[in-house]
């Protein structure tokens, strides 16, 4: 515990033993947790689908300076025994954590949360699967720490958000750190103790500015969230210490990230009440792969696709909520991670070619004349009947040449509970990112294999699925 400062009265030290924020979401942590099996089903479907998203990420542009920069070795090693998915090669823990986060969150095809607005298996599965080999940790026991590290997402955004996020935060880093610690620490076997240690460690490891979305510094905030975390967790076992109080201490996490206003601590005091996972909006699969903001929009311009039946455009126009245009920050797209974060692209692709995929954001496509010819036509505009909706709800309305008006209207994205993946689009959606990395028969191995992640089978056998003999963003 910090020394009280003596100029003040009514110091932070003082507000902060008022109530332990920080001890309650370790005693949630480590607790013995008995979790539903919908939580449980959703975690495995979670940790499959980001697992795909991994070993279509590892074929970016952005694996090839990690892979030049980070050590990995070609056999596991003591000091290197984590698998850098995709690839042939193995790495220190926290470079595994690192170069896996990353990749998840290249494509921005993986999983959402609201409210915390951010990525939570791009940061959450990477570290427990670089961790995995240290704790010979079976498959039910990465899902439930995976529960346990998203429950840490959940809460950190209702205590924190919109406020976090309007301010510039890229909560997939800010609050990922402390996820990941919590995972971590939950699979390694923390005391109460050690747990409040490494929340306190990854609490000065969070970071993550919103100024670097259409960049490839975006998916790194997730490695980056993923090694803190595992690394918080590792120091806080091998016996480092840290402030007990980091969460509610008045120069603490909740107060700095929201400078000293609009956070809430009562959601982080009742830590696995009402989990987050099991929430409305909790945990959203992706179907397109690009920012989760232009899903609506997508799925509305598709269905305007086939009514539209090739006639031209003369005008478009999305209405979409005041919150759309934080992440959205790209009119014209210059790059393809550029054009995941421009509605207008996407909903001109949708439009023109009745389909976004992997395929929609390559440097060919964001260079066609005739998707480029269509942004201008398109106006992007708050829509007064959703303006304060949370769910990126979008209302598209298409003026073709001849004067025909048609209007789609989605309010919550395909992958949400609600409207949950079936089993089908799943496989689909698996081998549409890893058949090109595994091949055909070593793309369905590991889907059925991560399909029955939750049992007693060791995460080792899962591991040895994801490893490939040739990668070509490797130097030789």
């Amino acid at each position: 515990m910090n020394a009280p400062l003596k100029s003040s009265p009514d110091t932070p030290e003082k507000k902060a033993a008022a109530v332990s924020v920080t001890r309650a979401m370790a005693d949630f942590a480590i607790g013995p947790h008995s979790f539903p099996a919908l939580a449980r089903s959703r975690a495995a479907d979670a940790i499959l689908d980001v697992v795909g998203c991994m070993l279509a990420g590892s074929r970016e542009a952005l694996a090839r300076p990690l892979l030049a920069t980070l050590a990995s070795f070609e056999a596991p090693l003591s000091q290197a025994p984590a698998l850098l998915v995709g690839t042939r090669r193995y790495g220190p823990e926290g470079d595994a954590a690192l170069y896996n986060g990353a990749i998840a969150h290249a494509l921005d095809y993986d999983d959402t949360n609201h409210p915390a607005y951010a990525h939570p298996s791009a940061v959450i599965v990477p570290a427990l699967l670089a961790i995995a080999p240290r704790c010979q940790a079976t498959g039910a026991q990465m899902v439930d720490a995976y529960i346990a590290g998203f429950e840490v997402f959940g809460k950190l955004g209702r205590a924190l958000n919109t406020q976090h996020y309007k301010r510039g935060w890229h909560a997939t880093g800010t609050f990922g750190a402390l996820a990941a610690a919590v995972a971590c620490g939950r699979m390694l076997g923390l005391s109460t103790t050690q747990m409040v240690t490494a929340l306190g460690i990854a609490a000065s490891s969070a970071s993550g500015l919103r100024a670097n979305f259409g960049s490839m510094v975006k998916p790194l905030h997730a490695g980056l969230a993923a090694r803190a975390g595992l690394q918080a967790a590792l120091l806080a076992q091998a016996g480092h210490d840290a402030s007990a109080v980091v969460m509610e201490h008045g120069y603490g996490y909740l107060s700095v990230f929201n400078a000293g206003i609009g956070h809430d601590p009562a959601p982080l005091l009742a830590m696995g009440q009402g989990l987050e996972i099991l929430t409305e909006h909790g945990l959203a699969l992706k179907p397109f792969p690009a920012c989760g903001a232009t899903h609506p929009g997508i799925e509305a311009a598709l269905l305007l696709h086939t009514e539209i039946d090739g006639e031209p455009i003369e005008s478009v126009r999305a209405g979409v909520c005041e919150m759309a245009f934080a992440p959205l920050i790209h009119v014209m797209p210059h790059a393809p991670l550029e054009g995941k974060f421009s509605l207008h692209y996407c909903l001109a692709v949708a439009l023109l070619e009745g389909a976004v995929g992997l395929a929609s954001f390559t440097p060919d496509k964001i260079a066609d004349t005739r998707i480029r010819s269509l942004i201008p036509r398109i106006a992007m505009e708050v829509d007064d009947d959703i303006r304060h909706d949370g769910e990126f709800a979008t209302r598209v309305t298409v003026v073709t040449a001849s004067g025909r008006r048609l209007e789609r209207f989605v309010p919550l994205a395909m992958g949400k509970p609600a409207r949950w993946f079936s089993t089908q689009r799943m496989q689909q959606k698996f081998r549409d990112c890893a058949e090109a990395v595994l091949g055909p028969q070593g793309c369905g191995q590991a889907f059925d294999a991560l399909r029955t992640l939750d049992s007693p089978a060791p995460v080792a056998k899962i591991l040895s699925l994801l490893h490939t003999l040739t990668h070509p963003t490797e130097t030789t």
